[in-house]
């Protein structure tokens, strides 16, 4: 093997020599312990290891660096024989792993030739003479017959199915649920009734005050603690009408409605307001007194509860007093807006001579026909009744001429049908009377009747000569015949 490696070019005499000098080391060495040409084998490791140590003791220049390369060369080959190690011992654990079947096979045959030798045991309770006996047999087997009864007795009346005891876990398991739920239902209960307990004690001492304030006449007082009894005890129809069976005449405001400003007062706007029956009691208080800055101060701050009959309390004491009307208006329209009642809300800003802004609200809200005479009953005006028989805007006029005419004359309202009706004659009736959709020639000829029954010759015979101008024929009543007959002759 030394001939076929390539030899680096050494000039000096002593490196030959010692190079061929190591080459027979190691040729003679391999002889001598019978080493293999190749392959792994620990005795040719240690010959070139102890080669390897000779050219290191030789080298002067690159003994470090051969030293290091010695180092990784040993560190190499006890790997190599630690992983031999590891070979070794993996294929014993195989090789015991391969042999564990065959062992469990070997067990399994000896497990079944015991089990066959307990067939042949003696029995409890009985030596091997006994065993022999018949008497004895026969005795023992009764014993055996007489507790094998005892067990069945003792199973039918002491055991029962495994279910049963399941389902009976089940219904424990909610019985203890439900002692848990009332366990908390009773504190809350117990929590609540200590709370009530207080309640109480404060509703009666809150209640002795009251008449000893109210008793001895400090009516302002008593009503101030009554506004702020404790859970709104105090804030009651009772209350109120022990205030309004005193009368008192001492120049200062009435105990009633000392009562009912403390309550606003002590109200917060929008929230914890009293009820309707309390509200339009303080409201009719108020007016009966004149303190209209009262009612307007509850209403704008939000202190009342509004409905619709208070609204109606408002219009008809500023129906009785036109000095305070328009405030009474004006606090109704707002009840009205709040309430939703959309028709008074319009009937308010008509009687207070907002028809322009009352006609743009009703167009906006598409009142019906029904709302919109209610309106015009409410507040009769030739202003209203003609923006509500025309056009507004793109919108098409709610009520035409006909019907509202035709209605006005069957009620209180005549003369201001009349007027309209002048108003539409002025201007040409043909239009008004022929492309009238809501009122037919039948409807118009009672019209016509109701004007010369009312001494409008006139206005009658204008509506006649229109209906009688158009195409075709016309078919009249007998009441519409006879005045036909009575405007030709």
């Amino acid at each position: 093997p030394c001939k076929n490696k390539t030899v680096p070019l050494i000039t000096s005499a002593r490196d030959r020599d010692f190079l061929k000098s190591l080459y027979e080391f190691i040729a003679g060495e391999k002889e001598s312990l019978c080493c293999p040409d190749e392959g792994s084998d620990e005795q040719r490791h240690t010959v070139y290891s102890a080669a390897f140590d000779k050219v290191i003791d030789y080298a002067t220049s690159y003994k470090t660096i051969l030293t290091a390369i010695k180092k990784e060369y040993d560190c190499l080959i006890a790997s190599i024989k630690n992983n031999d190690r590891k070979v070794k011992v993996a294929r014993g654990k195989l090789k015991t792993m391969m042999a564990q079947p065959t062992s469990l096979m070997y067990c399994r045959r000896r497990s079944v030739q015991l089990q066959e030798s307990i067939i042949f045991a003696f029995l409890t309770g009985l030596t091997f003479c006994e065993m022999l006996n018949p008497e004895a047999l026969a005795k023992h087997l009764g014993f055996l017959e007489q507790k094998q009864a005892d067990l069945l007795n003792k199973k039918k009346n002491q055991y029962v199915p495994v279910q049963v005891k399941a389902d009976l876990e089940i219904k424990m398991r909610a019985y203890l649920n439900k002692k848990d739920e009332l366990a908390l239902e009773n504190d809350k209960l117990y929590f609540n009734l200590v709370i009530l307990i207080k309640t109480k004690y404060s509703w009666v001492f809150s209640n002795h005050r009251f008449m000893h304030m109210f008793e001895a006449g400090d009516y302002e007082a008593a009503a101030f603690h009554a506004a702020r009894s404790p859970h709104g005890v105090l804030r009651n129809t009772e209350t109120m009408e022990r205030f309004k069976s005193v009368t008192v005449n001492d120049g200062g405001l009435p105990p009633l409605l000392l009562y009912f400003q403390a309550l606003m007062i002590s109200a917060q706007p929008g929230k914890q307001l009293l009820g309707e029956t309390l509200c339009l009691e303080g409201v009719h208080c108020a007016l009966q007194h004149g303190y209209i800055d009262l009612i307007t101060f509850w209403v704008t701050q939000h202190r009342l509860t509004y409905s619709e009959e208070l609204g109606d309390v408002l219009c008809s004491h500023g129906d009785k007093d036109p000095r305070i009307a328009d405030t009474c208006l004006a606090l109704a329209h707002i009840i009205y807006t709040t309430c939703g009642v959309l028709r008074k809300t319009a009937l308010c800003m008509c009687k207070r001579g907002l028809t322009i802004g009352a006609l743009e609200f009703i167009y906006q809200n598409n009142f019906t026909l029904d709302d919109t005479m209610f309106v015009l009953k409410g507040c009769p005006s030739l202003t209203l009744l003609q923006g509500l028989t025309q056009k507004y805007g793109s919108k098409p006029a709610l009520l035409s001429v006909g019907y509202v005419c035709h209605s006005l004359l069957s009620s209180y309202l005549e003369d201001l049908a009349f007027q309209l009706l002048e108003k539409i004659i002025a201007d040409g009736p043909e239009k008004a009377i022929l492309d009238d959709m809501m009122c037919g020639t039948e409807s118009w000829s009672e019209i016509a009747a109701r004007c010369e029954q009312m001494n409008r010759p006139h206005l009658a015979q204008e509506i006649i000569s229109t209906l009688l101008s158009q195409a075709g024929a016309v078919c009249l009543s007998p009441g519409s015949a006879k005045l036909m007959e009575h405007v030709f002759m």
